[in-house]
Order: structure tokens, then sequence, then C-alpha cells
């Protein structure tokens, strides 16, 4: 398996990724930013330990101060990696494919993305001619408790006396979502927090850390129904993306979530640039110009947009995918607590609920979700080989060729544009994987066009894989 990714370092351990390849890129990075300090986290996986305490050794014996601020979401670290200033963030986690991988997420100075176009090609390509370079001096090792500032820069974005008391059922997927709400919740005593899969386990006994997918949603939805909350909300394994449902168990689709966000950042900032995803478009972009924003489209993908967002200066960043993204000043980063304390307070001066809030929206600008379907002559477990864009864009090819009466992008690979429907198809950023989104201007349209679409890519070999499970509204 190729372990230096379009975002991240991931693989299996130790058959991919092990302790003696971990110990030489900390090495490397250290050489690369010339660091004096790296702050570190970590998931709770099972192998996250041992590659911890490998980048802890190779970071420190490449000279530079280590800042090791324990088990904390990936959002923590890039927080910690903006205040505070450090040269080089380090989070140990394969994200929401947590317990199956293991890897590493990396930011540069000021916290800025590493990825592939930004530093990942020189990372592997110095891995691959590796050579040690004596430093000075060692490093030290300093503990750092970032937690009491993480969460005084989340209510900086929220008013919490505005906040009403709700009841709301949080899924941590045996993850790190778990310290984040409990570090939360005493500045939040009007809030009612009933908690699932709370206890800190890497081998995720109660679901995959995946709540993207539906079946990772169910006991959410569950309790959510049982014992009558406000809302829902579930974390993905290295708590980065937060996941909404509504009072009656639905799953809130991330675009209507962000276009509540969105909405009320360009009331408070007018004139300000807000971008989104190709994934679904109609809705939110009307939201932020009826608010007064710039809207601006970008790339999916974590590195393109806070690029874009500090190029632009963007206000705010949502993706359909869960990833959250904020304006700090000095850096861009993801922020999963923000996000859901600002819906707890939308909900709160607004007097309605989620479902009441999404409910015309859903109705009328509906979007599938996304749909993953394998390419033919492939597995999911493989790698995005040059093979396997070969396949997939001689599949897009007929694609093309069967709409090619609509308004054709190429904007994050293949979109396509009809005045009442449109849907994008574009890769998995490193498995053999197409992903499909669409919306329209109804229900029926779109569960029409959709089964269409799904019809040609079955027809080329495509084999379906899940979806995330978006339930439409009548």
């Amino acid at each position: 398996m190729e372990i230096f990714r379009a975002y991240d370092i991931r693989g299996e351990y130790p058959k991919d990724i092990n302790d003696d390849i971990c110990y030489k890129i900390a090495r490397i990075l250290v050489r690369t930013f010339n660091a004096k300090n790296v702050v570190i986290g970590r998931d709770v996986s099972l192998a996250t330990p041992k590659i911890y305490k490998s980048l802890i050794k190779g970071a420190l014996d490449q000279g530079a101060d280590i800042i090791d601020i324990g088990i904390a979401g990936t959002d923590v670290v890039y927080f910690a990696a903006g205040h505070y200033k450090f040269n080089i963030g380090l989070e140990v986690t394969a994200s929401h494919s947590a317990g199956y991988l293991s890897g590493i997420k990396i930011l540069g100075p000021g916290a800025t993305p590493f990825g592939k176009g930004m530093g990942m090609e020189k990372l592997k390509e110095d891995f691959l001619n590796y050579r040690e370079v004596k430093p000075e001096k060692k490093g030290k090792l300093i503990k750092k408790d970032v937690w009491k500032d993480f969460i005084t820069q989340v209510l900086e974005f929220v008013d919490a006396s505005k906040i009403k008391p709700l009841k709301v059922v949080s899924d941590a997927s045996n993850a790190v979502g778990v310290l984040e709400i409990d570090n939360l919740e005493k500045h939040l005593p009007q809030i009612e927090f009933i908690k699932l899969n709370w206890k800190l386990d890497g081998r995720y006994p109660g679901h995959q850390p995946n709540p993207f997918l539906k079946e990772n949603r169910q006991q959410l939805v569950a309790k959510v129904k049982k014992v009558k909350a406000d809302l829902g909300i579930a974390f993905d394994g290295d708590a980065d993306r937060v996941y909404f449902v509504d009072e009656n168990g639905d799953y809130i689709f991330g675009v209507y979530i962000n276009a509540l966000i969105a909405e009320k950042t360009c009331r408070a900032n007018p004139g300000g640039v807000v971008l989104y995803d190709v994934r679904a478009t109609r809705y939110i972009k009307m939201k932020i110009l009826e608010a007064g924003g710039i809207p601006k489209m970008e790339l999916v993908g974590h590195v393109f947009f806070k690029n874009r967002m500090r190029k632009e200066n963007a206000i705010f960043g949502g993706e359909a995918s869960g990833h959250i993204y904020y304006n700090f000043g000095d850096y861009m980063v993801e922020n999963s607590l923000i996000a859901f304390c600002q819906i707890l307070q939308i909900i709160s001066e607004s007097g309605k609920s989620l479902s009441e809030l999404t409910r015309e929206a859903r109705i009328n600008y509906p979007v599938s979700g996304e749909y993953n379907f394998i390419l033919p002559g492939f597995a999911e477990t493989d790698d995005l080989t040059p093979e396997a864009i070969a396949v997939m864009n001689k599949i897009l090819a007929k694609v093309r060729e069967k709409y090619s009466d609509g308004e054709i992008s190429d904007f994050d690979t293949l979109t396509i544009y009809y005045p009442d429907w449109n849907f994008n198809l574009r890769p998995s950023a490193n498995d053999p994987v197409l992903r499909f989104t669409a919306e329209a201007t109804s229900n029926e349209l779109l569960l029409r066009k959709q089964k269409e679409v799904f019809e040609l890519l079955k027809a080329e070999g495509c084999q379906y894989l899940n979806d995330s499970g978006v339930e439409l509204l009548y």
C-alpha cells in the first residue's frame, strides 16, 4: 500500500507503516522545516502508541523539542500548531479509517497544510533516499495541556449566554471526541449531554469511527428518538469532522449545516468570502448571497480549502463531508466544536428545531448524499494507481458522451450541470473508488437521474460500495 497519500501518511501497521518508517519521517520533517519544535497529539487506535513513540524519538534525535499534548483530536493539534506558533504539527491518526489503518497528519509552520503538491512528494523522495544528519544537540520532551486555551477559543465564536437548555446525544465513536465534549461540557451547563460510545477504546467496539456512513449512525439515531433529544452529533476517529442528526433522527447532510453557519457568519461579516465544495452548490450559494457574502467553490480536500481560505482571507469554509473551516487570523483550520456550538446558538436564537431550520432546504434543494463505487478490476483496499485512473477516465468519457447536452465542467474531475439538476463524479484521493453526488429541484427528478447515472456506472463494471445515507423529505 502506498503510504504517502494525498492528505496524510496512512497504511496498515506494521505491514505498510512501522516504527522505523515513522522515526525516519520525523527526522526528515524536522530537517525539511528546520524545526525547533514539534507539537504532537494522537488518537486511541491500537497501533498509535508505537507510531507516536517513534515520531517523538525521531524528532528529538534530530534536535527538535517535542510538545506532547497527549490524546487529542486533529482539530486540537491544528489549534495548538497555529495558536502557539509551533513549527510542525503532527497528529497520529488514520482519521475515519482508524482501526483498520494507522497514519500521520502533518502541518507545516503556521499550521499550513501539508499534502500532495504541498510537500508530500519531497517527503517521499527524501525518505526513499534517506540519509542521517546529526544535529548539534538532542531536543527536549515537554508535556503541555492545551485544553483550556482550546475551549476558550471555541467559545470566542459563539455567545454561550444565548444558548438555551437543549438535550443533545453525542456519539464519540469510542474516540477522541470524548475529550472534546468533556472539556466543553462544563462551560455549557444548560446543555444535557447524553453520551454514546464514551469509553476510549482503539478497538472501536461501538462502531467504526466513520459517521459519514449510515450504518455507523444507527445507535445515535435510535438514542435521539428514544430520549426525545433536540439533536444528535457524531465525531469521526480524530474529531476533525462532525455530523448532525435532527430531533427526528434524520441525518442532516453537511451542506445544510454549512449553510446555516455561513448565513450567520456572513450577516456578521458582510462582503466576506465563504468557500463550499462541488458536491452541493445550489442552496448554499444562494444563502451566502442572500446574507451578503461572496460564495466561491473549491476542490474537495482540506489542503485546498485551507490554502484558498488563506489566499482569499475567507471568513468560513464548509465541505459537505463534515469538515468545517474557520479563520483564526494567522491560520485557517477545521474545528468541529465551534460548528457544534454555533448550531446550538442558531437553534436557540431561532426558536426552531433543527428539522424546522433545514426542512425547506431539504425539500426544495434535495441532495443525494455521497455514493461510492469501486472501479472495475480493483478492490476497495487497492491504491489509486495510474492503471486505476486510466480505467476511471474511460468511464468518465462514457458519462461525458451520454450527458454531452449538459454544461460540462472539469472542476474537481467532472461536473455536469442542467437547469434543474447537476451531478459530480470524482475519485477518492487514494483509493480506486469513484464518488457520486447529485442535486436537483425535486426529489422525483433527483431519484430518476440518480438511477440513470447508476445504471451507466454499473454497465461499465463499477460496483456499489456504500453511501452516506441521506433521507429525502417530501
